[in-house]
């Protein structure tokens, strides 16, 4: 007996003699979804039989001629297709693939590989069946949808429709970011939730949709229909999962759009059309910040951009308002309420209509647009001409006298200002007729038009916007009369020939490198002109020793004055050992803390006030009686929140002039220079609403280029930006430096009462044993100190609630602040403080990679490899003794060691963990140390015993072998 005949027996079949009974059989395709195969499905053959008003269903292979001979009525090309699910077919094909396999990469397995193109392949099988679909039934047997446990068999259908892939991100109640997968099918969207999936067949009831095998693969890791986030990776999941999902795919991220209200009053433009050939429309349209909307009744228009959705509430009375007015311009207007007005030609003419109404609205600040697609009515053709000419000046400010003719009719600079700050291209002239404004002069004279104020025809700008008369036609001779001949020549040397004009006073204990003169030469030139300014060089590039050789030649040339620098509580004492180092002479007070007074008399008499922001805002009133020739704000960008308390306390000190010191005077955005920038020259940049919308919202929101280049060309003169990449050549290629931290009360108040514990203890019990049989007791105690010092709840006992740390405060505003693109070394002796550093960065969504002595070996260089090519990893942190060797972090240009180490040695193979072969830039390492603590101790006791490279301690134990009865004494002095 055949294998066929053994699954198929021979039936003996006695049909009675009813003459109105008749036997009926079809055949049908199966789509068995119960079938546990490697498709998770199988398409076999199916005879429907119907016999005395009865149906019964009988399966059968699809893997001979037999078989196929049911199918004898339909299309050979339909048998050609059916051939091709033999066993014998599916078989030849596997082999196939095998033998492909050879010449793959290795990057997936044989088996899946093979498996990968078999699902290739039935899916190409069932796009050949679908023209055949409605020529053949189709069934399907699966679980049934209610009945769990009970399989069915049902009719079923193949869908000629294909379906798409789309995905929305959404947050759940509990706050979770959750990536939703969503089937489009003849322009219907449905949930994944709404189908049951196999494979790549989608179904839906009865009905069967394809999907790409490549769909398939990516709706794996959707098994209910969504993937979420986890708490603190959303970072992560949106670059790794959504991003790159949205490489392929439409993906609604708009939950991740950050939310702006904008609520300010509208501006009105008019824009100019014809109607039917006969006459003349007029259409309002509202301009709210950087939008332009439409007339309509919505009380709230949102708008979406690339990376920001903006809810524009609406301002219904003051768009009433306009709209009334426009209704007052013609009594035919009363009656019309389409959302816009219209006049016949003849009557927009008639008695100079247009031009009045013109003059009328343009007083009123209302832009008038679209006068270009006017062709009922006359141009002028004659070429416009502008002139300017130098009218004088005063202490701060110069005037400009301008003359506009179009031909023999005369334009007032108060109409050209306010068509093109519309940003009109045409206006209405005297005689009715349309002049078109040079492109050139939209481009070129906006910005003096923004700026300047204008009574008639003469044109009032700042000084400090002496750089915006390249613009005009003779302006080399219009700035000889704003700026002295003298200064042009220095500031041209300055620019072109990189020459030294001013020399660095000789009390000056520093060799300055070449970029730093020319900084220190800007600052002069700019005081001779009295001009404020933001040196805004790279971290680490010395803005200190650049300032600080401007303040001495400040001494040196203003005797009388006292200098104020505002920085930072944690960088006071930086200043104060730099002042030391580089300027010994200079005389200075820190005027900070709980015990300060202010003493005019004493102050008069030194060179220099350092105190922090708080101070400056807790004082403000008192300090603002004070004369100070400069202020100095180091770290400016603690004030670039105008509405601040701390930038509003600066705005209030009486100096002669201001000086700005940051790396990063833009953190987040544009607007960020703003308040700084005014600070140091009020005026400079307009008003905050008008450097809003003339230059932070379209680079930040759009990127335009060109307003980022008319604010380079307005600040150029006031701000010295250089990069570690442009002063490469004068670098050294490591620099190392000392990040001073000063404790908050609560963090001192917790050392000093563990310093005093173990003075106590320790001193009494070496007078009485001596040092030898003591050493535990010794590094126990300073141990806990240094713990305290990096902080409170590395040090405190389990029943006290203090924690605080001013590193982790420092460490998080260099992260935040200063390092910006640029990668970093984050190095600690205790994994307790690397465990608070990085749940500091998962709630600010800082992505980072961690080692420490628990890291398997084969781990740490996944994840070196990880932080060296991974734009995204800003930050690796590293306990010092796992992984102070063996590690090659070129990617890293700044190291942060949080902790000093007894050795410094080992504090040095930290360091070169990314200066080493391979390092294309210079190296900035910090050491942070807590001021008047057993920290800067330490490194005093480093210096008085010389231990130099032969003298280095490999171990704790050896450091504390090596001191005495008075050096203990002093560390826990």
């Amino acid at each position: 007996m055949s294998e066929e005949e053994k699954q198929y027996p021979q039936r003996t079949v006695i049909i009675t003699n009813t003459p109105k009974s008749k036997a009926k059989t079809t055949p049908a395709l199966l789509i068995n979804t119960v079938a546990r195969n490697e498709m998770g499905f199988a398409i076999e053959g199916l005879l429907i039989n119907e016999f005395n008003n009865q149906r019964s269903l009988q399966k059968f292979p699809l893997n001979s001629d037999v078989a196929l001979s049911h199918f004898k009525a339909l299309p050979t090309e339909f048998i050609r297709i059916i051939k091709q699910l033999f066993a014998s077919a599916l078989q030849y094909q596997k082999e196939k693939l095998a033998l492909q396999y050879v010449h793959e990469d290795g990057s997936v397995s044989k088996e899946d590989f093979i498996q990968k193109g078999i699902v290739n392949y039935h899916f190409n099988i069932f796009q050949q069946l679908k023209p055949f679909a409605s020529l053949v039934k189709w069934y399907y047997q699966g679980i049934d949808d209610d009945l769990l446990t009970t399989t069915v068999t049902k009719p079923a259908a193949v869908s000629n429709y294909s379906s798409q892939l789309n995905f929305e991100l959404a947050r759940t109640s509990t706050g979770i970011l959750r990536l939703f997968a969503f089937v489009n099918i003849n322009g219907n969207t449905y949930s994944l939730t709404e189908f049951a999936r196999t494979s790549f067949l989608l179904r839906s009831k009865s009905e069967f949709f394809l999907l790409k095998p490549k769909d398939a693969d990516v709706l794996e890791k959707f098994s209910d229909g969504y993937r979420d986030a986890l708490l603190h990776g959303e970072q992560n999941f949106v670059k790794q999962i959504v991003d790159k999902l949205a490489e392929n795919y439409p993906v609604n991220k708009n939950i991740l759009l950050k939310r702006e209200v904008i609520e300010i009053e509208p501006q009105c433009n008019v824009y100019l059309s014809e109607l039917n050939n006969a006459f003349l429309m007029l259409k309002p349209h509202w301009r709210y910040a950087d939008f332009e909307i439409e007339d309509d009744e919505k009380l709230i228009t949102e708008i979406y951009t690339t990376d920001a959705v903006y809810e524009i509430r609406r301002k219904a009375d003051a768009e009433n308002n306009f709209k009334e007015l426009l209704r007052s311009q013609n009594k035919k207007f009363s009656q019309q309420n389409n959302g816009f007005f219209y006049l016949s030609f003849a009557e927009a003419e008639k008695s100079q209509w247009l031009v009045k109404c013109y003059r009328k609205l343009t007083d009123q600040n209302i832009g008038i647009l679209g006068m270009e697609a006017l062709k009922h009515f006359r141009y002028n053709m004659s070429t416009p001409e502008i002139k300017f000419e130098f009218n004088g000046k005063g202490i701060d400010w110069f005037d400009l006298e301008v003359e506009i003719n179009f031909g023999d009719q005369r334009v007032t600079l108060g109409d050209l200002q306010k068509a093109i700050l519309h940003k009109q291209q045409h206006i209405i002239l005297g005689d009715g007729s349309i002049g078109a404004i040079p492109e050139e002069w939209i481009t070129k004279y906006s910005m003096l038009f923004k700026l300047g104020e204008t009574t008639k025809n003469k044109l009032r700008l700042s000084n400090l916007h002496w750089t915006l008369s390249d613009e005009i036609e003779g302006g080399d001779e219009i700035r000889k009369k704003i700026i002295s001949t003298e200064h042009i020549q220095k500031w041209e040397r300055l620019q072109t020939e990189n020459q030294d004009v001013y020399a660095i006073p000789e009390k000056i204990n520093a060799q300055l490198r070449d970029y730093q003169k020319a900084g220190f030469n800007w600052m002069c030139l700019l005081d001779e002109m009295q001009w404020g300014g933001c040196l805004a060089d790279d971290m680490g590039l010395g803005k200190t020793l650049q300032t600080i050789s401007f303040i001495q030649h400040l001494s040196d040339n203003y005797k009388n004055e006292t200098h104020l620098v505002v920085c930072p509580t944690s960088l006071m004492y930086n200043w104060e050992q730099e002042l030391k180092k580089f300027a010994p002479e200079l005389d200075y007070i820190i005027y900070h803390g709980t015990g300060r007074s202010m003493d005019e008399k004493e102050w008069k008499r030194k060179n220099l006030i350092i105190t922090s922001y708080g101070t400056v805002r807790s004082d403000a009133e008192q300090l603002s009686k004070f004369k100070f020739g400069y202020t100095i704000l180091d770290e400016s960008h603690v004030i670039k929140n105008s509405a601040s308390l701390a930038t509003k306390a600066m705005q209030q000190l009486n100096t002669r002039n201001k000086l700005i010191l940051s790396g990063t005077p833009i953190q987040n955005n544009t607007f960020d220079l703003y308040a700084q920038m005014n600070f140091v020259n009020p005026g400079l940049l307009g008003n905050k609403e008008f450097f809003k919308t003339t230059f932070a919202t379209p680079i930040d929101k759009f990127g335009n280029r060109e307003a980022s280049q008319k604010l380079k060309k307005l600040i150029f003169p006031f701000l010295l930006r250089r990069t570690k990449e442009q002063v490469a050549k004068d670098l050294p290629p490591k620099t190392e430096m000392i990040l001073w931290c000063e404790m908050g009360d609560e963090q001192r108040k917790e050392y000093d009462a563990v310093k005093d514990y173990y003075r106590e203890s320790i001193l009494q019990k070496i007078e009485a044993d001596g040092m030898g049989s003591h050493s535990i007791e010794i590094l126990s105690g300073l141990t806990k100190l240094r713990q305290i010092c990096n902080s409170t709840a590395l040090g405190k006992d389990s029943n006290k609630e203090i924690n605080e740390s001013v590193k982790l405060e420092e460490l998080m505003r260099e992260i935040e602040e200063n390092i910006g693109d640029r990668k970093a070394l984050v190095f600690s002796q205790f994994t307790g403080m690397l465990e608070l550093i990085r749940k500091e960065m998962d709630a600010k969504g800082i992505s980072y990679v961690y080692l420490d002595g628990g890291t398997k070996a084969e781990t740490r260089q996944e994840l070196v490899k990880q932080f060296q090519s991974d734009a995204s990893i800003k930050i690796f942190l590293i306990s010092l003794k796992a992984g102070g060797v063996g590690l090659t972090l070129t990617a890293a240009d700044y190291v942060y060691l949080v902790d000093p180490w007894w050795n410094p040695a080992a504090e040095q193979q930290a360091i070169d963990r990314t200066h080493r072969i391979g390092q294309q830039n210079s190296v900035f390492a910090y050491r942070m140390i807590c001021r008047d603590t057993v920290e800067e101790k330490i490194l005093e006791l480093q210096q008085r015993k010389k231990m130099i490279a032969d003298e280095l301690i490999a171990e704790d134990s050896g450091f504390v072998k090596k001191l005495t009865t008075e050096d203990v004494a002093f560390l826990f002095s």
